[in-house]
């Protein structure tokens, strides 16, 4: 095995190529610094090495690529992804800076071996170690490597350090992130042409008028300074009749408007980013009433782009032409830029298709800065390179004492890093399609026939649409993948168990057709000095072998039935005289439904002003509920003021 790399050497001697176009032409070859697979129309298009050192990067090269044939003629259909190029290649320069030597075969020397172990020791989490190991454990499988590699040995190196879930937002704080991206929505959507007429006259006025008057790269420091204040105070001028309109020529101004078109589309689909930025205006669809967004996925695909669809809001529709719109600018300049460069042979056909197919994307870089004006870029999608890519600060979250336990309770990673009065830890895009799958499941709402269940009764067309779309069968797993469900089942136990715990040891009063065994529970075991009835660890067992199951219903309650066809999320109507055997009502859900009632008394009377014949049965409706609801609110010591009514239009 020693002789290894002299036997790559040699293979590789004429430098031979790893990448062709769309045509069978070679582009890239093995020793390049770059790796161009955009023919393959695949999410990455690119694998480069120019940043690694020159004692390295030979060698990194060619166990890479021989890794790649390698698995190429073992694969069934003769594929390996990009993606899984890139990685490999991330992972042996990983080993290398930790060992300090690129000639991978050399661990098959057991003192080399020592040494590796002894250099990764408590340096990587448990996570990377196992990435590590995969790719030794490749390496061995290829002949590259002559050494068994024990997974668990190389784990118990690790540094211990564990890696922490995205993040599950606090119901209200994520209908606050809602309503302020959704105003932003609104406010800037008739503005949408405005904002790029005044980013392209006045990009053109200094481009055409002022630019061939000023050697500008002559000026000095201040020179320039007073230049870009121009061009700024004249943008500004012209854009001054819309609401804080700020120039620049990187555009951060319309970027941020940009970011919450992208918050509200992931927030009403769940998409992840990469499927949310393949999304423009014309991916917005209508079926029998149904509104639905065609995008582009690249899970489970080896990387090329997938067609999958997704329930969605037409909120969703203002929001792809707001970034479309407001983004033409830029838009219209890159297209531009490709189609010169094109048309002189400067860049390929492949390169071309790409471009002009991330730039139909509503979600676009908005940066004509000088490093980008007049140039072919490597990528034309809006970036979410930095951390505070959504800006906590600017969104002004202020943690209420309920919204800091709801956080802990679903977020036990992160226990303790939000205060009253503070804001999130951190927010991304993956932030927003976990909280929005918790909703779902947590809801009842996450697989097919509930979600069919549940749209069924707002639209007397949804079975129809469900029968005739193949697309939605297709997208039973639209909003969760595996990794993703696996954090949604733990929280989901974990919402359980603190129902339960509620139920069965903290609340003082219980309601509802399924209280009445659990109270008899309680006071028999009570009555004998216990001070709970389950514990926690008990509760715990319960919940994850599947012997108790539970569901919060957005009105308050518990439902207990897993299985349940009744549709008691409804709050307006529900006027069952027999009481639901399964419903358990604690202290706490009695509270969330003294404020249903309370909007319930909002809306009987905003009706009932009307003097309308044609209300008067749903004002019935609204009056047998909130007498309901009053029960309950009775059963649990709550004070009110008993609703005293007259139905209007009866009296006429």
């Amino acid at each position: 095995m020693f002789n290894t790399l002299e036997k790559l050497e040699d293979e590789f001697k004429n430098n031979p190529f790893i990448s062709f176009d769309s045509d069978g032409n070679g582009i890239s070859r093995i020793f390049d610094d770059k790796w161009d697979f955009v023919s393959r129309r695949e999410a990455t298009r690119y694998v480069l090495f120019h940043k690694y050192p020159l004692e390295h990067k030979k060698n990194i090269q060619s166990f890479t690529a021989k890794l790649f044939f390698s698995e190429m003629e073992q694969a069934i259909d003769n594929y390996v992804s990009v993606s899984k190029l890139l990685r490999t290649k991330k992972l042996l320069w990983a080993i290398t800076k930790i060992w300090g030597k690129s000639d991978f075969s050399l661990l098959s020397n057991n003192i080399e071996w020592f040494k590796f172990k002894e250099n990764i020791k408590s340096s990587m989490s448990v996570g990377s170690l196992k990435q590590i190991s995969t790719t030794l454990r490749r390496l061995s499988n290829a002949g590259l490597l002559n050494r068994y590699i024990d997974s668990k040995a190389l784990n118990e190196l690790s540094n211990e350090k564990k890696g922490k879930q995205h993040l599950a937002i606090p119901t209200t704080i994520y209908s606050q992130l809602l309503q302020q991206v959704v105003e932003v929505i609104e406010l800037y959507h008739p503005h949408r042409f405005e904002i790029s007429s005044v980013m392209r006259k006045t990009i053109a006025h200094f481009d055409n008028d002022l630019l061939k008057k000023i050697h500008v790269h002559r000026l000095d420091k201040n020179g320039a300074k007073y230049f870009n204040y121009t061009m700024v105070k004249y943008g500004n001028e012209l854009g001054k009749e819309i609401p804080n309109f700020r120039f620049h020529l990187k555009g951060e101004w319309i970027k941020s408007i940009v970011k919450y078109c992208l918050m509200v589309v992931v927030m009403f689909t769940g998409m992840r980013s990469r499927e949310s930025r393949t999304t423009n205006p014309n991916s917005y669809k209508i079926f029998a009433g149904i509104p639905m967004l065609f995008g582009n996925t690249y899970k489970s695909n080896k990387g090329v782009a997938k067609e999958e669809v997704w329930v969605t809001h037409p909120i969703a529709l203002k929001a792809l032409e707001l970034a479309h719109d407001a983004t033409m600018y830029a838009r219209e300049h890159f297209k531009n830029v490709l189609e010169e460069n094109f048309s002189e042979g400067l860049i390929s056909k492949d390169e071309y298709d790409r471009g002009s197919e991330e730039l139909a994307s509503s979600f676009i870089t908005t940066s004509l800065s000088s490093e980008r004006y007049n140039k072919v870029l490597s990528g034309y999608t809006l970036s979410l390179g930095s951390k505070d890519f959504l800006n906590l600060k600017q969104l002004e979250i202020k943690a209420t004492h309920e919204e800091v336990e709801e956080f802990n309770l679903l977020n036990p990673d992160w226990y303790g890093e939000l205060k009253i009065g503070g804001s999130l830890p951190k927010l991304s895009l993956h932030d927003l399609r976990r909280s929005f799958a918790v909703f779902m499941v947590r809801n009842k709402l996450g697989n097919l026939q509930t979600i069919k269940h549940q749209l069924k009764h707002k639209n007397i067309n949804m079975s129809n649409w469900y029968a005739n779309n193949a697309e939605l069968i297709r997208s039973e797993d639209l909003l969760i993948d595996k990794n993703l469900m696996s954090e949604i089942d733990k929280t989901t136990q974990n919402l359980a168990i603190e129902a339960f715990d509620d139920i069965y040891n903290g609340t003082q009063n219980l309601s509802g057709g399924g209280s009445v065994r659990i109270i008899e529970e309680r006071e028999k075991l009570l009555g004998k000095g216990e001070t709970i009835v389950l514990s926690r660890d008990e509760l715990e067992s319960l919940v994850r072998n599947g012997t108790k199951s539970i569901v919060l219903l957005p009105t308050g309650g518990y439902c207990t039935n897993s299985s349940c066809e009744r549709v008691c999320s409804i709050e307006s109507f529900v006027t069952e005289s027999k009481p639901c055997q399964h419903l358990i009502i604690t202290d706490k859900g009695a509270k969330q439904m003294a404020a249903q009632r309370k909007r319930l008394i909002v809306a009987f009377e905003s009706l009932n002003e009307m003097g309308d014949y044609a209300y008067s049965r749903i004002l019935i409706g609204y009056t047998v509920k909130i007498r309901q609801l009053e029960q309950t609110l009775k059963s649990h010591n709550i004070d009110f003021e008993p609703f005293i009514y007259t139905i209007k239009a009866n009296h006429e």
